[in-house]
């Protein structure tokens, strides 16, 4: 009954910001009752051996959801409530963020905190309302206790997202006076606490992470398995063998020193010189790989970033932007540079949104470095380690004026396209795959193919969208089919390839077994 509300609300609230109130009331009242009696036709208890997955699972859940409703109302505040619900749309129903919202993983948490810290540093910069019941300085200090927090679910991944928020945050503050500094500080060391406690409670170092254990590294619970890290040592040693005495002395001790915090960090860089075909395999094209497929039962179910997401392919959007605006900026250069030497030159502040994109790609980098070496990896179906990075890159579109013109003018094209893509799509692979006697890791590729296809379709539409406004209409119905084909693996996933035991929804149970004996 609960969910079925939320259904109602749902429907309420996204009528609202559509400008749709009594289609969006309608649809929500038509679903949450019709989804409640069938629920209710089929209910069965859920047995007491499975509440504490449960509750892991629900807490795993609240996270996704709060990340989400996040990215809405820090995109609303830069482009409006119709972006902001896009945003929000696309990342539930069409990334993996949804898939692993269910699994009770660190990841869903990650991203909830990764997008808190976002907008948390947008509202330190951006000019306070007289109703704001936080201050700038107070949401400067929420983004480092964010930080803090992510410490204690994962250390790597918050130290690499500090070095992201001290690099973008320090030079851009309105004001590092010693008051600012001593409240950002004061309320990071206080977001520390439950880290060392846990610690102390745990390994009986306040420092020292359960995972750092040998016991916890034995099973595999630090940053993944060993493929990819050989050539960093020896690619570091002939770059200091081919500096000068003078310089490679303090160099060495620098990267002694550092290897502690940025070793990780660093092989990763290594790794992006010495093997660039690696990020091949981890973003676009994955199959049947060597020491991944054969531990994954020998099923071929790994998905690459853009398999797994067809829809973040509108990331080429930002590239055009880039090169549009470079071309801008070199024909602009020479006038720009006579009137600065006949004026003064005025200091000018960093925007918000400015601002906030730095941040957004120095995290993603951050993640990227780090993971890099170590993918692609068995368990990882959808590159979970890199999770954080779809709802990013879902931001990075929103922020191209190119798509959100498209999508304003054409957005009923692209929503009536996702809704056939799901209510159709959906069947046409339960046909395919039933047809041909496929299995999981057949069907599984199924999807990444056909979501292959798409996605170059919609890379290549987005891209040009920066230039001419003449395929605005068939940009949004691209990213409506590539949107629609991330729901359908959502959908599948979680009622035919995966089953890991009884559904929470009864209807949900029903239609696996429907599915299951078709």
């Amino acid at each position: 009954m609960a969910w079925a509300l939320l259904l109602v609300a749902l429907g309420r609230e996204s009528g609202q910001l559509l400008d749709r109130p009594a289609l969006g009331a309608s649809v929500g009242a038509v679903c949450g009752v019709g989804m409640f009696a069938v629920n209710v036709a089929v209910a069965r208890p859920l047995q007491p051996r499975l509440f504490p997955v449960a509750a892991l699972q629900v807490s795993s859940m609240v996270a996704a959801a709060l990340a989400v409703a996040t990215l809405y109302r820090l995109v609303a505040r830069i482009h409006g409530r119709q972006a902001g619900l896009a945003a929000a749309a696309v990342t539930a129903l069409a990334t993996p963020v949804g898939f692993w919202a269910s699994l009770p993983k660190r990841h869903a948490t990650v991203v909830a905190l990764v997008l808190g810290t976002c907008y948390a540093l947008y509202r330190s910069r951006a000019a306070p309302s007289p109703d704001a019941l936080v201050s700038p300085l107070g949401f400067r200090a929420a983004a480092y206790g964010l930080v803090g927090l992510t410490t204690w679910i994962h250390g790597g991944e918050a130290f690499g997202l500090f070095l992201a928020l001290v690099a973008v945050d320090v030079p851009t503050a309105r004001s590092n006076e010693r008051r600012s500094l001593a409240v950002v500080g004061a309320v990071f060391f206080v977001s520390l606490v439950p880290f060392f406690v846990t610690n102390t409670l745990i390994s009986g170092d306040p420092v020292q992470p359960p995972r750092a254990l040998l016991t916890a590294g034995s099973t595999g619970a630090g940053l993944g398995g060993s493929a990819g890290a050989g050539g960093t040592d020896g690619l570091v040693q002939s770059l200091l063998a081919a500096l000068p005495p003078v310089v490679a002395g303090p160099v060495t001790v620098f990267f002694d020193r550092g290897s502690i915090l940025l070793g990780q960090f660093f092989k990763g860089a290594a790794t992006l010189v010495t093997d660039p075909d690696r990020l091949y395999r981890v973003f676009v094209r994955g199959g049947n790989i060597r020491g991944v497929s054969d531990r994954n039962f020998y099923q071929t179910i790994y998905l690459t970033v853009l398999e797994a997401a067809p829809v973040v392919a509108g990331i080429t959007a930002v590239g055009g932007t880039v090169v549009l605006g470079m071309g801008r900026s070199v024909r602009e250069s020479i006038p720009a540079t006579l009137r600065r030497l006949q004026t003064r030159p005025v200091p000018s502040e960093v925007s918000p949104a400015v601002a906030l994109d730095a941040f957004v790609a120095l995290t993603a980098a951050s993640f990227l470095l780090l993971y890099v070496s170590k993918l692609p990896l068995h368990a990882q179906l959808t590159v979970r380690y890199l999770l954080p990075l779809y709802p990013l890159a879902v931001y990075a579109m929103v922020r191209q004026a190119s798509l959100r013109r498209a999508l304003s003018a054409h957005w009923r094209s692209g929503l009536w396209t996702w809704a056939g893509g799901v209510l159709l799509g959906c069947q046409l692979f339960v046909v395919a795959i039933a047809a041909r006697s496929l299995g999981t890791g057949e069907a599984i590729q199924v999807h990444a193919l056909v979501g292959l296809a798409a996605a170059g379709v919609f890379a290549a539409l987005a891209a040009s969208s920066v230039l001419t406004e003449r395929f605005d209409r068939a940009t949004v119905v691209a990213g409506g089919v590539t949107a629609a084909l991330g729901t359908d693996f959502l959908l599948l996933s979680g009622l035919a390839y995966f089953h890991y035991g009884q559904y929470a929804l009864p209807a949900a149970g029903w239609v696996a077994d429907l599915l299951a004996t078709a």
